[in-house]
């Protein structure tokens, strides 16, 4: 949790809302910045595991197993909740072995579509690997179970869906838009990082210098540098901000008029989300479950990877018609009202973690 990005504004969410609920609840995680977080705020406590780390190395994973045997031996809970690749493979062997239910949250399975190959191999082989570890899988978007069946990674009795939802938010009637509807705010929330594309999303508006826009960037790793001198390079400087992590993107997102995201994978972005609660229209590639969340011709545009032609074309249509963007605008409001709200995917997953330490009781452990 040293950088923002969806999986982790999900666990933090799900931490403060299970602690106000009277639950105990450990953050264990690997690097640690307290300052993107609200965590000290509630209260709860931040173990950080130092070893555990993003990419594979031998020697550093298996010190993280021993480090996170001993952090579950300390705190003794009654169920472990894993997200991400590395945190979920480990987490859910360590679980298994010191016989405490372990659920498992994909946010985006490494093996999807848009992965490497090699990558994708290598993960889709560990996943099945680890499977008989694993009390349940909860998927965040439809697209990803249906993943895990077709590669066979899990039974279907072990995999269920719940779609990521956030927190609704008091809009503002009066908020005012950054700039005149003359010159229309386009925002991309990601950080700077594999499998995000701010990169795709600079090239194709350098070519759009024709018409007004602004673009604003939140986020923050190691590929801004680069975007920077290339927006720089191409005389884009009074174009395009960057703004880094931001703790309220909603304030941001409120005074935008498009929101763009340009993935190789994802699973159910919450960036979109977030864009679609404050009533934006969105373009974003068609990956693992965006469609879950955007309607092509509805609350947005849906553009397949690579497809920059299409994608440049579906940014001037939104960037000329205010009338469309304020339709399809009302439309995401709409639909994250009916589907994508906090509560019912709040419910559903203590549901998930009740019924796994249910089920061990009920086996005599």
């Amino acid at each position: 949790m040293d950088k923002v990005g969806g999986a982790q504004k999900h666990v933090e969410a799900l931490a403060i809302h299970l602690k106000q609920d009277g639950h105990d609840v450990t953050v264990v995680t690997g690097s640690y910045q307290p300052s993107l977080w609200h965590l000290q705020a509630h209260k709860i406590p931040v173990i950080s595991v130092p070893a555990l780390q993003r990419a594979i190395h031998i020697t550093k994973d298996f010190q993280a197993f021993w480090q996170l045997r001993a952090v579950f031996k300390h705190l003794q809970p009654d169920v472990i909740a894993t997200h991400s690749s590395k945190a979920g493979v480990i987490g859910r062997v360590v679980g298994s072995l010191l016989r405490i239910p372990t659920i498992f949250t994909a946010h985006s399975w490494s093996f999807t579509e848009g992965v490497p190959q090699k990558k994708k191999l290598f993960y889709h082989r560990l996943e099945k690997s680890i499977q008989p570890f694993t009390t349940k899988i909860i998927t965040v978007s439809e697209y990803d179970r249906e993943l895990a069946l077709l590669k066979k990674v899990a039974p279907a009795h072990k995999l269920l869906t719940i779609h990521n939802g956030i927190d609704p938010i008091e809009r503002s009637e009066t908020t005012e838009k950054i700039c005149m509807e003359e010159q229309p705010v386009i925002v991309m929330v990601a950080r700077f990082e594999v499998p995000k594309r701010q990169d795709i999303l600079l090239k194709t508006l350098a070519e759009l210098t024709d018409i007004p826009w602004h673009l604003q960037l939140i986020g923050d790793g190691s590929l801004r540098p680069a975007l920077e001198h290339f927006v720089e390079q191409n005389g884009l400087s009074n174009r395009v901000t960057f703004l880094g992590n931001q703790l309220d993107v909603h304030s941001y997102l409120e005074k935008c008029h498009l929101f763009v995201l340009l993935s190789d994978w994802e699973g159910l972005p919450i960036s979109i989300i977030e864009a679609m609660r404050v009533g934006l229209p969105i373009i974003a590639t068609n990956v693992g479950g965006v469609k879950e969340l955007i309607f092509d011709y509805d609350n947005g545009f849906l553009v397949e990877r690579e497809n920059n032609e299409l994608l440049q074309k579906r940014l001037r249509q939104l960037l000329m018609d205010a009338t469309l963007r304020k339709q399809m605008g009302t439309a995401s409001e709409h639909r994250y009202l009916q589907y994508f709200t906090f509560n019912p995917m709040y419910q559903k997953t203590l549901a998930v973690y009740q019924q796994a330490v249910s089920e061990l009781v009920k086996k005599g452990d």
